[in-house]
């Protein structure tokens, strides 16, 4: 089955000058809004770049889009799972505690709290999810 491009929802091409201009007020907007991280290889307390992000809106599928929404309750059980389950986290993370700094420390605090014991009977998940589109004849 081969799937054709989807329509933009934005008129292209877009005029460089118009583009121009959007990309400039897309920057000032994402540097004034705290999108910005500093050069891991050339490091300066001084000086940082903008994170990079998506001008124009990318368009999605309908029936992909209904796929992901009725997914994401699923996928929202699973990492609240995992993430009250002592025995498997540990487990599965013994290898990247022994190399990585940022997932020890993290574990860490965890393990703290655990070992403090729970003050709140509940708790909050804020998840993030991220949907590519696999499309099998590899256009674009």
């Amino acid at each position: 089955m081969t799937q054709g491009r989807l329509t933009s929802c934005i008129p292209l091409p877009v005029e460089h000058k118009l583009l121009v201009t959007v990309i400039e007020k897309a920057k000032d907007w994402a540097l004034m809004h705290g999108v910005g991280m500093r050069d891991r290889k050339h490091f300066t307390k001084d000086a940082i770049q903008i994170a990079p992000f998506v001008l124009l809106p990318s368009p999605f599928p309908q029936t992909e889009f209904n796929k992901a929404v009725e997914l994401q309750p699923i996928l929202n059980e699973l990492m609240h799972k995992v993430a009250h389950d002592d025995e498997f986290l540990t487990r599965t993370l013994q290898n990247a505690l022994q190399v990585d700094e940022f997932t020890a420390s993290l574990f860490d605090i965890w393990v703290k709290v655990r070992d403090e014991g729970m003050a709140q009977t509940l708790s909050l998940g804020l998840f993030r999810s991220d949907y590519l589109m696999q499309n099998p004849d590899g256009n674009r």
